[in-house]
């Protein structure tokens, strides 16, 4: 009889075991609409790049085996020059709405989880009842925080990883493809859309606690998580050391090899001054570089190589704030409770 009773009971303490505690179960109960309507947004995006991505490159299989070519169109191929074409533009503009996506994903974030997350149980005072039952408020503020996280991390990781496989792999279209610097690619690439996320997550718990009304907070978390997307980029490249590329005057072209991001392009004179390009712009500009004593060229730009270094440091300024925001918001909920 002990032997029939002891497995059920060793299966029960093994599923004890590994079942979540009870305030991330409660987040997971109450708000389980929402999180499956933000986990299905990630999977669609997710699905849709990836199959799109298949899509061209059946195109791009099935145009090689017509033995037709884009640069040189033989005669009875403009159909398949077109149709291949429309395919991997279409493609391009998959990317970059897939992008720009990415870039309104930390505002929808902020409205999430100021409005349904947090400000909801204050408005509607269904906090009271988990605060009596043996969980702290930083504890109730903690498990809302982290089973959003973690489904935000876990998507955004896995879209960028997508859209990055995409971006690198298409066919050999490259002149239609966005370039990394572009604000659409390059934040749907690298690491700063996880520090965007969590940003924006941290914003919208402070602006639920601060507020605590859904709709009003929701207004704040976005306006507020929409002015660091557009206005941190605007010091991005100031991030990073530029390199300098220098030539004679007798060639007064703009693009080096790798030049990647193009910052600043002008003259140099024979003491090293610079001068902008459109000084001489005019009728005679060779008189006008003999007249400034104008003996070479500069730019100053970020090549490809600088990707990385200029994702990391955006990601690790924005990993402070939103730090900085999260601490903010749980010494406010202490200051309020007690």
């Amino acid at each position: 009889m002990t032997a029939t009773t002891a497995a059920p009971a060793e299966r029960q303490v093994r599923r004890a075991a590994f079942a979540l505690p009870g305030p991330y179960r409660a987040v997971l109960r109450q708000h389980r609409t929402a999180l499956w309507v933000l986990f299905g947004l990630f999977a669609v995006g997710i699905a849709a790049l990836a199959a799109d991505r298949l899509w061209v490159g059946h195109a791009a299989d099935v145009f090689t085996a017509t033995e037709c070519s884009i640069t040189n169109t033989t005669p009875g191929c403009g159909g398949e020059v077109r149709g291949y074409l429309d395919a991997e533009l279409q493609f391009d503009r998959n990317l970059d709405y897939a992008g720009m996506a990415m870039l309104g994903l930390p505002c929808l974030i902020g409205a999430f989880v100021a409005g349904p997350i947090v400000a909801r149980d204050l408005e509607s005072g269904t906090y009271k009842w988990a605060w009596t039952q043996s969980v702290t408020p930083a504890r109730w503020l903690g498990a809302r925080l982290a089973v959003v996280a973690a489904l935000v991390v876990s998507g955004v990781v896995l879209f960028t990883a997508v859209q990055r496989w995409a971006w690198t792999t298409g066919p050999e279209l490259e002149y239609g493809r966005g370039a990394w610097y572009e604000q659409a690619m390059y934040g749907s690439l690298g690491t700063v859309g996880i520090g965007y996320a969590l940003l924006g997550l941290a914003v919208g718990a402070l602006a639920g606690l601060v507020i605590r009304r859904v709709l009003p907070a929701m207004a704040a978390a976005t306006a507020v998580t929409a002015g660091v997307v557009v206005l941190l980029p605007l010091v991005r490249s100031h991030l990073w050391a530029t390199e300098t590329a220098t030539w004679a005057r007798t060639y007064s072209g703009a693009a080096t090899p790798d030049f990647g991001l193009l910052l600043e392009h002008g003259m140099l004179t024979a003491d090293g001054e610079r001068l902008p390009e459109s000084l001489c712009w005019g009728p005679d500009p060779k008189g006008c570089m003999t007249e400034h004593q104008v003996t070479g060229w500069y730019s100053d730009f970020h090549p490809s190589s600088h990707f990385w270094p200029l994702q990391l440091v955006e990601t690790g300024i924005l990993l402070l704030l939103a730090a900085a925001v999260t601490y903010a918001a749980f010494r406010l909920l202490r200051r309020r409770v007690a």
